[in-house]
Protein backbone atom coordinates (compact mmCIF):
# COMPACT_ATOMS: atom_id res chain seq x y z
CA UNK A 1 0.00 0.00 0.00
CA UNK A 2 1.36 3.41 -0.96
CA UNK A 3 0.65 6.22 1.45
CA UNK A 4 0.99 9.94 0.86
CA UNK A 5 0.86 10.81 4.55
CA UNK A 6 4.18 11.41 6.30
CA UNK A 7 5.38 8.58 8.51
CA UNK A 8 7.21 8.83 11.82
CA UNK A 9 9.82 6.10 12.17
CA UNK A 10 13.04 5.38 14.04
CA UNK A 11 16.02 7.05 12.43
CA UNK A 12 18.66 4.92 10.80
CA UNK A 13 22.32 5.81 10.66
CA UNK A 14 21.91 5.92 6.88
CA UNK A 15 19.58 8.94 7.39
CA UNK A 16 22.42 11.10 8.71
CA UNK A 17 23.04 12.93 5.44
CA UNK A 18 19.42 14.12 5.21
CA UNK A 19 19.28 14.88 8.94
CA UNK A 20 22.48 16.92 8.68
CA UNK A 21 21.12 18.99 5.81
CA UNK A 22 17.80 19.51 7.60
CA UNK A 23 19.69 20.66 10.71
CA UNK A 24 21.86 23.08 8.72
CA UNK A 25 18.84 24.47 6.88
CA UNK A 26 16.85 24.88 10.11
CA UNK A 27 19.29 25.75 12.90
CA UNK A 28 19.12 29.49 12.19
CA UNK A 29 15.56 29.42 13.57
CA UNK A 30 16.67 28.10 16.99
CA UNK A 31 18.06 31.39 18.34
CA UNK A 32 16.63 34.52 16.72
CA UNK A 33 19.45 36.90 15.92
CA UNK A 34 22.15 34.26 15.48
CA UNK A 35 22.96 33.05 11.99
CA UNK A 36 24.67 29.72 12.51
CA UNK A 37 24.74 29.07 8.75
CA UNK A 38 27.21 31.93 8.30
CA UNK A 39 29.66 30.25 10.68
CA UNK A 40 32.41 28.24 8.93
CA UNK A 41 32.05 25.50 11.56
CA UNK A 42 28.49 24.82 10.40
CA UNK A 43 29.19 22.77 7.30
CA UNK A 44 28.01 19.23 6.49
CA UNK A 45 31.48 17.71 6.94
CA UNK A 46 31.84 19.26 10.41
CA UNK A 47 28.26 18.86 11.65
CA UNK A 48 27.52 15.34 10.40
CA UNK A 49 29.94 13.56 12.79
CA UNK A 50 28.64 15.64 15.71
CA UNK A 51 25.04 14.71 14.91
CA UNK A 52 26.01 11.06 14.36
CA UNK A 53 27.35 10.89 17.93
CA UNK A 54 24.50 12.90 19.44
CA UNK A 55 21.51 11.24 17.77
CA UNK A 56 22.32 7.54 18.09
CA UNK A 57 23.07 5.28 21.08
CA UNK A 58 24.60 5.52 23.54
CA UNK A 59 24.06 9.33 23.64
CA UNK A 60 20.42 9.05 22.63
CA UNK A 61 17.62 6.64 23.56
CA UNK A 62 15.97 7.05 20.19
CA UNK A 63 15.83 9.44 17.25
CA UNK A 64 12.62 9.82 15.28
CA UNK A 65 12.31 11.08 11.73
CA UNK A 66 9.26 12.33 9.88
CA UNK A 67 9.49 11.04 6.33
CA UNK A 68 7.37 11.96 3.33
CA UNK A 69 6.22 9.26 0.90
CA UNK A 70 9.02 10.46 -1.41
CA UNK A 71 11.66 9.44 1.15
CA UNK A 72 12.46 13.03 2.10
CA UNK A 73 12.98 13.57 5.83
CA UNK A 74 11.21 16.78 6.87
CA UNK A 75 11.61 16.59 10.63
CA UNK A 76 13.44 14.83 13.41
CA UNK A 77 13.62 14.72 17.18
CA UNK A 78 15.58 12.67 19.67
CA UNK A 79 15.20 11.68 23.29
CA UNK A 80 18.31 11.30 25.40
CA UNK A 81 18.86 10.01 28.93
CA UNK A 82 20.50 12.00 31.70
CA UNK A 83 18.85 15.31 30.83
CA UNK A 84 17.45 18.06 33.00
CA UNK A 85 19.27 20.09 35.64
CA UNK A 86 20.09 17.00 37.74
CA UNK A 87 20.92 14.78 34.75
CA UNK A 88 18.22 12.32 35.79
CA UNK A 89 15.42 12.96 33.28
CA UNK A 90 14.66 11.87 29.76
CA UNK A 91 15.13 14.94 27.58
CA UNK A 92 13.85 15.93 24.18
CA UNK A 93 17.28 16.96 22.98
CA UNK A 94 16.78 18.15 19.40
CA UNK A 95 13.53 18.84 17.57
CA UNK A 96 13.57 20.30 14.08
CA UNK A 97 11.12 20.62 11.20
CA UNK A 98 12.40 21.67 7.80
CA UNK A 99 12.38 25.44 7.28
CA UNK A 100 9.36 26.56 5.28
CA UNK A 101 7.18 23.68 6.47
CA UNK A 102 6.19 25.14 9.85
CA UNK A 103 2.49 25.43 10.57
CA UNK A 104 1.54 22.45 8.39
CA UNK A 105 1.21 19.91 11.19
CA UNK A 106 4.55 18.18 10.70
CA UNK A 107 5.89 19.19 14.11
CA UNK A 108 2.63 18.09 15.71
CA UNK A 109 2.77 14.69 14.02
CA UNK A 110 6.33 14.18 15.21
CA UNK A 111 5.57 15.37 18.76
CA UNK A 112 2.49 13.16 18.98
CA UNK A 113 4.58 10.09 18.15
CA UNK A 114 7.28 11.01 20.67
CA UNK A 115 4.79 11.70 23.45
CA UNK A 116 2.95 8.45 22.72
CA UNK A 117 6.14 6.54 23.43
CA UNK A 118 7.40 8.60 26.37
CA UNK A 119 4.13 9.25 28.25
CA UNK A 120 5.06 6.91 31.10
CA UNK A 121 8.27 8.84 31.69
CA UNK A 122 7.54 12.45 30.86
CA UNK A 123 10.14 14.64 29.19
CA UNK A 124 12.01 17.85 29.69
CA UNK A 125 13.34 20.14 26.97
CA UNK A 126 15.68 23.12 26.93
CA UNK A 127 14.56 25.97 24.69
CA UNK A 128 16.38 29.19 23.97
CA UNK A 129 14.53 32.00 25.75
CA UNK A 130 14.49 34.10 22.56
CA UNK A 131 12.76 31.31 20.62
CA UNK A 132 9.23 32.27 21.61
CA UNK A 133 7.74 30.35 18.69
CA UNK A 134 9.24 27.09 20.00
CA UNK A 135 8.13 27.89 23.55
CA UNK A 136 4.54 28.39 22.35
CA UNK A 137 4.72 25.10 20.39
CA UNK A 138 5.88 23.16 23.44
CA UNK A 139 3.24 24.83 25.63
CA UNK A 140 0.53 23.67 23.19
CA UNK A 141 1.86 20.14 23.73
CA UNK A 142 1.62 20.37 27.53
CA UNK A 143 5.18 21.41 28.39
CA UNK A 144 5.40 23.96 31.19
CA UNK A 145 8.14 26.51 31.80
CA UNK A 146 9.99 25.82 35.04
CA UNK A 147 10.58 29.09 36.85
CA UNK A 148 14.12 29.62 38.09
CA UNK A 149 15.57 26.86 35.89
CA UNK A 150 17.07 29.17 33.27
CA UNK A 151 20.59 28.33 32.19
CA UNK A 152 23.12 30.68 30.63
CA UNK A 153 24.91 28.98 27.76
CA UNK A 154 27.90 30.01 25.72
CA UNK A 155 27.57 29.21 22.03
CA UNK A 156 30.96 28.77 20.42
CA UNK A 157 30.99 30.60 17.11
CA UNK A 158 33.90 31.31 14.77
CA UNK A 159 33.60 35.07 15.40
CA UNK A 160 33.56 34.61 19.16
CA UNK A 161 31.29 33.18 21.84
CA UNK A 162 27.66 34.24 22.12
CA UNK A 163 25.87 34.11 25.46
CA UNK A 164 22.27 32.90 25.35
CA UNK A 165 19.75 31.82 27.96
CA UNK A 166 17.93 28.51 27.75
CA UNK A 167 14.70 27.80 29.60
CA UNK A 168 13.73 24.42 30.99
CA UNK A 169 10.29 23.07 30.17
CA UNK A 170 8.71 19.85 31.43
CA UNK A 171 5.98 17.62 30.13
CA UNK A 172 4.78 15.47 33.05
CA UNK A 173 4.25 11.77 32.67
CA UNK A 174 0.78 10.79 31.68
CA UNK A 175 0.43 7.63 33.76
Amino acid sequence: MITTSPVVRAALESDIEQITQLFLDSVDTSVPGITFSADPDYTPDKISPVLQKRLFPPRSHKTYVLELHTGEIVGYGNVKPDGGPNHDEDELDMFFVKVGLGGQGYGSQLMEAIQAEWGEHGLCVHVFQKNTRAIRFYERWGFQLIEGAEEDLELHMANGPKAETACLMRWPRTS
